[in-house]
């Protein structure tokens, strides 16, 4: 097992180090663990989740890291896993544990085992680096599976041939592990990759589990990046056989409503599969009703609904996504009784106005008259 040294930036140190006096004081080992080792090789100085692990049981020190916090730590999990969030940090506790996968794709049974092995159940070498935090070993980079060295020659490796087909969410992870930090897949990457898929055994995940990754995924700085590596791998097609590889917008709202537009009458079928936020879901739908009806709305859309819809249909004309100009007093006041040509002439006017034939209420009062005056 190399060691090496790693230097955890100030504020991050300071605020881990009344947990490591505690471990040390409790002769219970402490390690930061995963990305934030990563991130910390890498020089990140803004890291602000982590993931801790003990060599026992975590309890005391997630409740004192929720004291220091002032808030009250969470409790999830079936090992003892414990989410204290601050201000500046999100801390996960742990136990160390190995797991074993029951059958693929299912998730594991774990039980506790040594930091050697926690690290081996993780999904990459880059990710299955430790460093110690408590006593005269702080500081110290636990490292059995040369993660720094994969790390530092731009290489993501996964830690055994069984990975994908234990976890083929991993396959997701990789993805987004390969764009954001410009790496090369190691020397049978893809084989093993595509037996996940071929061998029948990603087909197997949950759509929670899917949306879940998909929405890391759309997250990232550049998710279009991660979405055309999971296409030329045949991936895409668990989010849907319709998605396309590519995304426009800020953030994952405008991203995920991006992908259902682009998905045409499919959109509607694809948002639907996904476990999504009820809130999110129905601005998504809001903008695939107006887009299938290819009108203006008769009420103002909600504001995240129309950037979607400017974004997916970048020649719209800016008034097309407006109330309709036109409304069910106009046409009374035009001597119209409410009834089947009533609607048609509002339905008639919401297309005008979507296509950008009417543009104000001038010219909708003007076009009104026009077909009041042909019929």
């Amino acid at each position: 097992m190399s060691e090496s040294r790693v230097r955890i930036p100030p504020e991050t140190a300071a605020a881990l180090r009344p947990l490591a006096e505690a471990a040390q004081r409790q002769g219970l080992p402490l390690y930061a663990v995963g990305g934030c080792v990563r991130d910390w090789l890498l020089g990140s100085k803004h890291v602000v989740d982590l993931d801790l692990v003990a060599e026992g049981d975590p309890a005391p020190l997630a409740r004192l890291a929720g004291r220091l916090a002032g808030v009250k730590p969470e409790a999830f999990g079936e090992f003892g896993t414990w989410r204290v969030k601050g201000r500046e940090l999100r801390v996960d506790f742990a136990a160390s544990r190995q797991e074993v996968y029951p059958e693929p794709a299912s998730l594991p049974k774990v039980s506790p085992a040594p930091l050697e092995r926690d690290l081996f159940r993780r999904d990459f070498t880059i990710n299955a680096m430790a460093v110690r935090l408590d006593g005269d070993a702080a500081g110290r980079l636990v490292d059995p599976y040369n993660g720094r060295g994969d790390l530092a020659s731009g290489i993501l490796r996964v830690l055994h041939p069984a990975s994908f087909r234990d976890d083929p969410t991993r396959v997701f992870r990789a993805a987004r592990f390969l764009c954001r930090f410009s790496l090369r897949p190691a020397p049978g990457f893809g084989r093993m990759v595509k037996e996940s898929l071929y061998g029948c055994i990603a087909g197997r995940l949950s759509r929670h589990r899917i949306a879940a990754e998909l929405l890391r995924i759309l997250s990232e700085d550049d998710p279009s990046c991660a979405l055309r590596r999971l296409k030329s791998w045949g991936y895409l097609d668990l989010v849907h056989p319709d998605a396309r590889a590519r995304v426009a917008g800020r953030g994952v709202e405008e991203r995920l409503g991006f992908m259902a537009l682009a998905m045409g009458k499919k959109g509607e079928e694809f948002l639907r599969s996904l476990p999504v936020e009820r809130g999110l879901a129905q601005r998504i739908l809001e903008a695939l009703r107006a887009a299938r009806r290819k009108a203006s709305p008769r009420g103002r859309l909600p504001p995240e609904s129309s950037r979607m819809l400017a974004l997916a249909f970048p020649r719209l004309p800016k008034t097309a996504l407006q109330p309709l100009f036109l409304s069910g007093d106009d046409l009374q006041a035009a001597g119209l009784e409410p009834g089947p040509e009533f609607r048609s002439l509002l339905d008639a006017a919401a297309k005008a106005q979507w296509q950008g034939r009417i543009s104000s209420r001038g010219q909708a009062l003007k076009w009104l008259g026009g077909r009041l005056r042909r019929r």
